[in-house]
């Protein structure tokens, strides 16, 4: 356009039309669109009348760079590409049970493996956008079931990830383990439900399921996720087959090592995430779970809920908008203040994902073998772990230690709970941090084993008592001056008896024959079965009076003895501890319910969808920690 202009000379470029997206000081047109423009110089040179130069242009097709399609990914017969995984393409679908068709352009898989007695088939799409992975479930099930009451055993999708893709085995802060069944309706053995949102549809031959998972870091192309899609296929009360992706051990809920994994691909430089209203949708929902009767001025937040389901069932709603009311709904809920008689409640609180990672201080774990009595009047080889706090010091008499005994649950052992020597698992790393960050004072905590010996959790009392306690209180700086009767009586305080599971069995038949020897008890997601298996459900009342009895002839006060207990609102044990636990309320002068330690010697903590599950126990542990030896 100009040419031959002396050095000192500036220019003023301006274009008529957003066909030109700039040009620069030589006059090269950088183009947007087809189209035609008025291109204007004025050309600035020193102690002389400005020139004004004008010319037209027009941009053809032969000057634009329209962007570049998504390349696709050979994939296999199974849709796999040559390294076995799923392929994403960029897309945001609608979370509505209906496939919408941005999952046109997504890769269809047909999962490898099938366990059981099944005719169930199923098929997998994957896409992705900068904020979550989405997963298109068809699933061809003429016979669908939710009638058990443990979810995994219902008509379900599962759905296991592991973000960071380090095949780990133990489930890590970057890990979740979701489930929905063909209602739509929820559960989560690991994770933060917050980032699942889903949508089913019941067809004539089966269901869809439409699932979203928020990602904790931004994705993008050549992100590697680990994955696994599971299928469970019920029929009545029973699940009579699965269908895997990529595991073919059944295992890959007890082992992310197991997953296979999805390849993030296909984002052009203009493409843009969706609208994303999931993350509101599924505050609003939880919110609405509240119990808004516990407290003083829950309408701070019935009108918050109210502003914002306004605001998103709008027709021009914008990402802004949303994300204010999602902040306005988080302020309500932090200005919610309790009844007095709501406090009594001790509320459930998720282990902060800093726990969970590794301590700069941390405690150490020792073995100790021993020998005890079986049914047979033998001895079987037995052994337990223990953990000693950082800074434990054998040579330090002066500071002594509280115990905890940690019961696993059946057909676990003593490594399930924290790992032996050497190990670190995600029990650890919190026990770990909580006495680092002063949650707790220092402690020892035992994992035994009621397997071997006498083989029951009603019988393993005496090899408690006989064997582990003197051995473990006599090696280390506990509070006990000696193995003594007396002195392990003497010492009841700074000792407390906790299990999950048949675990929490054993605490209710420690807390009826070692009373003189423990203080304080921890039983989770268990019952009682002093009056037969399933006591707590079947005979609620009795159990609750024959541990009241138990108490009452013991000749301790309500504030010599504590119970702290918990469980899942979809755990398998909740239909028979709830029973047991509303019964052991009504018995008030041995049982006084409160969450203050203060006022009372027993509570009861209910996870929203917790499930039977060691992520929901650890939890439950962190939550009564600090409250143990006070």
């Amino acid at each position: 356009m100009i040419a031959n202009q002396p050095s000192n000379s500036t220019y003023q470029w301006s274009s008529s039309d957003h066909s030109v997206a700039s040009v620069n000081q030589t006059g090269i047109v950088k183009a947007l669109a087809v189209g035609a423009a008025t291109i204007t110089c004025k050309i600035i040179r020193y102690n002389e009348e400005p020139i004004t130069l004008t010319a037209k242009i027009k941009v053809n097709k032969k000057n634009t760079n329209p962007p570049p399609e998504p390349k696709k990914i050979p994939v296999d017969s199974n849709g796999l590409d040559s390294q076995g995984r799923m392929v994403a393409y960029f897309g945001s679908p609608v979370m509505d049970g209906s496939i919408d068709k941005a999952w046109n352009n997504a890769q269809m898989i047909k999962p490898k493996y099938v366990s059981g007695n099944t005719d169930t088939t199923a098929e997998f799409k994957a896409l992705w956008d900068d904020n979550a992975l989405y997963i298109l479930a068809e699933i061809k099930d003429k016979d669908l079931s939710v009638q058990s009451g443990t979810p995994y055993m219902q008509d379900s999708l599962e759905i296991f990830l592991d973000e960071n893709n380090d095949k780990s085995q133990e489930y890590g802060v970057d890990d979740l383990h979701f489930r929905v069944n063909y209602e739509n309706v929820q559960s989560v053995d690991v994770g933060n439900a917050q980032r699942f949102y889903t949508s089913t549809k019941k067809m004539k031959d089966g269901y869809i399921v439409e699932a979203r998972i928020a990602l904790q870091k931004k994705p993008e192309n050549g992100k590697v996720i680990g994955i696994e899609l599971q299928v469970n296929d019920a029929k009545g009360t029973e699940r009579v087959g699965a269908i895997n992706a990529f595991d073919s051990t059944g295992t890959a809920w007890n082992d992310t090592g197991k997953f296979g994994s999805v390849l993030l691909t296909g984002k052009t430089k203009n493409d843009v995430s969706g609208l994303n209203p999931y993350d509101l949708l599924n505050l609003i929902k939880s919110t609405q779970k509240l119990d808004l009767t516990r407290y003083q001025n829950a309408s701070i937040v019935t009108n918050a809920i109210k502003a914002a389901e306004g605001v998103i069932n709008g027709k021009k709603v914008t990402q802004s908008q949303i994300d204010t009311q999602y902040a306005a709904i988080k302020e309500a809920i932090g200005k919610l203040v309790l009844t007095e008689e709501a406090a009594n409640e001790k509320e459930f609180k998720a282990v902060p994902d800093e726990y969970r990672l590794e301590s700069s201080k941390p405690g150490t774990i020792e073995s100790l073998s021993y020998t005890a009595t079986n049914l047979n009047n033998g001895k079987d080889a037995k052994k337990l772990n223990v953990y000693l706090p950082y800074g434990y010091n054998a040579s330090d008499a002066s500071k002594k230690y509280n115990v905890l005994y940690l019961m696993h649950g059946g057909g676990e052992n003593e490594n399930l709970i924290f790992g032996g020597p050497g190990e670190s698992k995600e029990m650890k790393k919190i026990l770990d941090n909580m006495i680092a960050k002063g949650d707790i004072e220092p402690l020892i905590v035992v994992t035994p084993t009621f397997y071997g010996g006498k083989n029951e959790p009603e019988f393993f009392h005496e090899e408690l008592m006989k064997e582990i306690v003197p051995m473990v209180e006599t090696k280390y700086r506990t509070y006990a001056a000696s193995a003594s009767v007396a002195d392990l009586k003497a010492s009841r305080a700074h000792r407390a008896f906790g299990g999950f599971s048949m675990g929490s069995v054993t605490t209710w038949y420690t807390f009826i024959n070692c009373l003189d020897y423990f203080k304080y008890y921890m039983p989770l997601s268990g019952d009682s079965w002093i009056m037969g298996q399933r006591g707590g459900g079947t005979m609620p009342k009795e159990t609750a009076a024959y541990l009241a009895n138990v108490a009452r002839q013991s000749g301790y006060t309500p504030k010599d003895y504590y119970v702290f207990s918990a469980t899942g609102s979809l755990d398998i044990a909740y239909p028979n501890m709830k029973p047991q636990i509303d019964a052991m309320k009504q018995i008030k002068e041995s049982f006084i319910y409160s969450s203050d330690t203060k006022k009372g010697n027993f509570y009861f903590i209910v996870s929203d969808g917790g499930t039977h599950a060691w992520n929901w126990v650890n939890q439950y542990i962190y939550d009564i920690l600090p409250d143990l030896f006070k």
